[in-house]
């Protein structure tokens, strides 16, 4: 795409361009905010202002494109992480840059994108992503969290070739005015110097902690015409800090490299472009009126129809500290008459929306602000076929925004997979009043309230949004939108589902040989993917971010082109399952054990380097080599994990339970994808995560009626209406397996069952009821450490039940093609896990309290799959795993509480 550079002179915004060009960009022209003459010394939040009168000269006369400036007006007035101007106040500097930028789209419509130099500023990102999804540009962070500092550095001088001076200093006693300032940044490394500081002060070698700043004399891959020459500066300090000192470049020339007339700093050729300086307020109040907003007026008038002709609302799970989850919501009717599929299903997306807002507003109703869809932290969004997606898409922004989105997960099911033959369905993880913490600093909140008690807890986070918006080299933009990732209460991380996109480009990764399937490099690059996004959530060395070991849940999901890429040319009419999951297993396994490839902690400066050529099992949690001891040998034995002593077995097993699913589509033509519940590394660290026993059970099916459900009412949304299944009077033998994976005793812990079968020959040919009541219990059981008697769950803490169950027939039609025959849609299986968990819940309440109540039962969403698998990485395998069975039903069933989370980490970490 065509873009335009923001640039201030300095070693990253001209390293950043220079990487966009390297991507396949194309530089247009370039941008720069200068401080007023009368602030020439005042530091700026956001720009860089140090050497500023240099830059119409660099842009004009050594890289050759045009230059666009505009004085600084506005000041940092909104300070936090978050930057929202929705009243359309021009006030803060952020608006001069959105005013600078507009003001080049009208000379230049055909720029598309924006650079610019953020390494490690979420403050500076968010607000450059702010502006440019206001005037629709795509912003360009090929630096963002690329590498170390020290490696970013050295790319910077020796990849970029650049020559750069001191401009700035403001970290004493390391770096000094008088002493450092006009000094080559390149001296200073290659001499060890900024190593030094490092190691002494902790300092950060690319100066992202403000240390220094700089100005490029020279590049000569993006320097075509010239190069800067200082004939004379002048060195001003800090008139409160002797420490901190700018350099002002008073007169300099440009030595042309091809054939380039010489240049001055005499203003006889002024060519600069200076923005008009119209009224700030009026050209913002525009901007924000022209961004789709979040009413949901539009809505069509048959979804309300809809939605006011249902009786029942779907069940929500309300858990205590404010966490909830929306059971899967399905639009009230199918919408059979409508020609455009793709068009039925957006009139479903507006019905099931309506549902969630008429939700949204009965929840804590008495909290300011009010709940919305700003408090919305994950979604699942399951579609019929992918391609419904852009429209759906349209409606998804209008109701959720572009600021701060939920993470999200969307796969396809398969057309005629949902119950009745919908298209949408959708369920979500809510956390009570998370969206205006998000959004508000805590102050002017009513005492006692939810959000002001939120705040006044320091020791942990209620909510943090990774929401990354930039092209970069660090992990892929989640389009949409969505977040990468949410953390609650500083203890868990929802991750987004992860495709194998290679984050710079943003297409598919593609294997280099002809061994390798497409879907296995897909598979690798989505775990090293996720593996980035975890590394991206730390704060400051907090622990605030997680490893892939950290996982409680991970789910893998292959398309149906990945099985069909494991035909072979044989007249084998088999369907190779057993190969399909056996190599996933070995590619996630070995991502898990080296964390995707990512040395945690290494991009913030809290672990050092690892050579590209070595093992990373080799360095110990912490980054360091062998642990700090002098050998290998020497760390294995003292630390007793002799078993990694040899090079072969150098990699660590993680024990992390993978449920495997085959669907028929993945997003953006993907054929692997992952998503994850992880613990951040602090609660990780403190609280223990550790996987639990293998349970296994067993029973016997025989005849029974379905339509005898406990005499309990069935909801419309189960979609189950009413008709009697046939049952075969045989019994049948399911064997079941649990195993969980959990975060200290009783914090959270999310179970994975499987059922199979020896021998079924329909996939739901036996009582369902009974065994999703035995698979439940079984989750709760195994829902404990090892060394554990027993779990401290029950029914009330189970946020969420995710059923998966095998909805069609998958056969072999030619050498590279499958016939797929769906059978079922779940209905049936729907009202029979909600009559389940309702008994339950039923049970448990009046044990406590001895009155029946069912009002609160566990959120649910059943999933059609087309296979699945469960490997729990142990030495001991599943029944399934041990070839006894083929898969009936998967069942992965979140436990925790969040209150009891919060007091043990304030216990074990904060205390």
């Amino acid at each position: 795409m065509k873009f335009v550079a923001l640039l201030s002179g300095g070693k990253d915004s001209i390293y950043s361009t220079l990487k966009a060009i390297q991507n396949g960009h194309e530089l247009v022209c370039c941008a720069h905010l200068a401080p007023m003459q009368q602030n020439m010394e005042e530091e700026s939040y956001m720009y860089q202002t140090a050497g500023s009168e240099v830059v119409k000269t660099q842009v004009e006369k050594c890289i050759g494109v045009p230059f666009y400036m505009r004085e600084i007006h506005g000041h940092s007035k909104i300070k936090s992480l978050v930057y929202e101007n929705d009243d359309g106040d021009g006030s803060d500097e952020v608006e001069d840059l959105f005013l600078l930028l507009e003001q080049i789209k009208v000379n230049h419509p055909e720029v598309e994108g924006v650079s610019s130099g953020a390494i490690l500023s979420t403050y500076q990102r968010t607000r450059i992503e702010h502006v440019c999804a206001r005037l629709n540009l795509t912003s360009l962070s090929y630096l963002w969290r690329m590498s170390s500092q020290r490696s970013l550095l050295d790319s910077i001088l020796d990849d970029g070739e650049i020559e750069a001076i001191l401009v700035r200093v403001a970290c004493p006693p390391g770096l000094m005015p008088y002493r450092h300032l006009g000094k080559s940044l390149r001296d200073l490394r290659d001499k060890g110097f900024l190593d030094h500081l490092k190691d002494k002060f902790g300092m950060h070698p690319a100066g992202e902690g403000g240390e220094y700043e700089t100005m490029v004399l020279d590049c000569p891959k993006l320097f075509k015409r010239g190069r800067l020459v200082i004939e004379e500066t002048e060195i001003i300090c800090d008139a409160n800090d002797e420490g901190v000192g700018i350099l002002r470049i008073a007169n300099w020339r440009v030595d042309k490299k091809s054939g380039a007339d010489e240049c001055t700093n005499n203003g006889a050729n002024e060519t600069t472009i200076f923005c008009c300086q119209q009224q700030v307020t009026e050209r913002v109040q525009a901007a924000v009126s022209s961004v789709p907003h979040t009413s949901h007026n539009a809505l069509s008038e048959k979804a309300t129809k809809c939605f006011l002709q249902s009786v029942h609302a779907p069940n929500v799970q309300m858990m205590r500290g404010g966490l909830c989850h929306v059971s899967a919501l399905l639009s009230p009717v199918s919408s059979y008459e409508e020609v455009d599929e793709a068009d039925a299903a957006v009139r479903e997306f507006q019905a099931v929306i309506q549902i969630l807002q008429h939700i949204l507003t009965s929840l804590y109703s008495g909290d300011t602000p009010k709940t919305s869809s700003r408090d919305i932290v994950y979604v699942h969004l399951y579609l019929s076929e992918m391609k419904h997606f852009v429209k759906i898409n349209e409606h998804y922004v209008r109701f959720f925004g572009t600021h701060l989105p939920p993470s999200r997960s969307c796969v396809a099911v398969g057309r005629g997979a949902l119950p009745g033959g919908r298209r949408v369905m959708m369920d979500c993880i809510l956390q009570r009043g998370s969206g205006g913490y998000l959004r508000s600093d805590g102050e002017d909140l009513e005492s006692g309230s939810f959000l002001k008690q939120a705040f006044q807890t320091k020791h942990h986070l209620l909510r943090k949004c990774l929401h990354v918006q930039s092209l970069s080299h660090w992990a892929p933009v989640c389009i949409g939108p969505y977040s990468q990732a949410n953390t609650l209460r500083s203890a868990l991380i929802f991750v987004a589902g992860m495709i194998g996109l290679v984050p710079d480009t943003m297409t598919l990764i593609e294997a280099k040989s002809p061994e390798v399937s497409s879907w296995e490099v897909q598979l690798c690059q989505s775990w090293k993917n996720a593996a980035a996004v975890l590394d991206g959530l730390d704060d400051g060395g907090r622990l605030m971010g997680g490893k892939l070991e950290d996982s409680l849940g991970a789910l893998v999901y292959v398309s149906q082109t990945a099985l069909e890429s494991l035909f072979d040319a044989d007249n084998s009419t088999r369907v190779p399952w057993k190969r399909l999951w056996s190599m996933a297993d070995s590619i996630s396994r070995e991502s898990l054990s080296c964390n995707g490839g990512i040395v945690m902690g290494s991009v913030d400066g809290f672990a050092p380097d690892l050579p590209t050529n070595v093992d990373p099992s080799l360095y110990d949690e912490d980054g360091v080599l062998y642990g700090g001891y002098e050998d290998e040998g020497t760390w294995r034995e003292m630390s007793g994990n002799l078993k990694h002593a040899t090079h072969d077995e150098s990699e660590q097993t993680v024990y992390v339970p993978l449920l495997m699913v085959c669907l028929p589509e993945l997003p953006a033509k993907a054929q692997a994808e992952v998503e994850l519940v992880c613990a951040c590394r602090r609660a990780a660290t403190c609280l223990d995560v550790c996987t639990g026993p293998i349970l296994n059970d067993e029973t016997t099916s025989r005849d029974y009626d379905a339509f005898a459900l406990h005499n309990l009412d069935m909801p419309w949304n189960t979609g189950y209406d009413g008709t009697r299944r046939t049952i075969s009077k045989e019994d049948t033998n399911i064997m079941m397996s649990s195993v969980s994976r959990s975060m200290g005793s009783g914090c959270a812990s999310m179970s994975t069952v499987m059922a199979s079968c020896s021998a079924c020959h329909d996939a739901l040919n036996f009582d369902t009821e009974q065994v999703l009541s035995q698979m439940i219990d079984l989750a709760i059981k195994s829902a404990k450490k090892k060394d554990e008697d027993q779990t401290l769950f029950s029914v009330k803490d189970i946020l969420n039940v995710r059923l998966y169950y095998i909805a069609a027939s998958v056969s072999k039609m030619s050498e590279s093609k499958t016939i797929v025959e769906y059978l079922d849609d779940g209905s049936h299986l729907r009202s029979q896990l909600h009559s389940v968990l309702r008994l339950k819940s039923t049970i448990h309440y009046y044990e406590k309290h001895r009155v029946c109540n069912a009002s609160n039962i566990p959120a649910y969403t059943v999933v059609p799959v087309l296979g699945m698998h469960l490997s729990t990485g142990e030495e001991a395998p599943t029944p399934q795993e041990a070839n006894q069975g083929m898969p009936l039903l998967a069942m992965q069933v979140f436990m925790c509480d969040m209150n009891h989370t919060e007091t043990e980490l304030w216990i074990r970490y904060n205390r």
